[in-house]
C-alpha cells in the first residue's frame, strides 16, 4: 500500500473526512483506469460522512455512501490492501443504524459508530 493511502485511510479513521477526500483525489488523478472507480467509492465515502457527521446532512449524505457502496461492490473482498468486504458491511450496517438519529445525541452516536477502513491482513 502506498503511503498516501495510509495517509489517506489514517485521516479516515480519526474522521478526518475533509483531508482524506482531498488525499484520494490526488490518488484519484494518478491512478490507473482499473483502480479509477475504487478511488471514487472512497472520495464518495469521504464526502457522505463529512455531511452527514460534520454538517448534519441526511439524504445527500445518505445518497452518498450508496453510491459508493456501489462502487464498492466490485473490488470485494480487497483491493489496494483494504479489506473493502468489512467496510462495505459496516458502511451497509451504519447506513441502517442511522435511520432516524436525528437529535445532537443521535448525531454524536453516529460519529462514535462510524465505520472505519481496515487493512487487509497479509497471509
Amino acid at each position: 500500500m502506498n503511503t498516501k493511502l495510509k495517509e489517506a485511510v489514517r485521516l479516515f479513521n480519526k474522521h478526518e473526512y475533509f483531508a482524506c477526500h482531498e488525499i484520494i483525489e490526488d490518488l484519484w488523478r494518478e491512478a490507473p483506469s482499473e483502480d479509477k472507480m475504487f478511488y471514487e467509492a472512497l472520495i464518495r465515502l469521504c464526502t457522505g460522512f463529512h455531511l452527514r457527521l460534520n454538517r448534519g446532512g441526511t439524504q445527500g449524505s445518505k445518497n452518498l455512501l450508496t453510491q459508493a457502496l456501489m462502487r464498492l461492490e466490485d473490488h470485494r473482498p480487497s483491493h489496494l490492501g483494504i479489506d473493502v468486504a468489512r467496510l462495505y458491511s459496516e458502511i451497509d450496517s451504519h447506513n441502517r443504524e442511522d435511520q432516524g438519529h436525528k437529535s445532537a445525541f443521535g448525531r454524536l452516536r453516529t460519529r462514535w459508530k462510524a465505520p472505519r477502513i481496515h487493512l487487509k491482513e497479509k497471509r
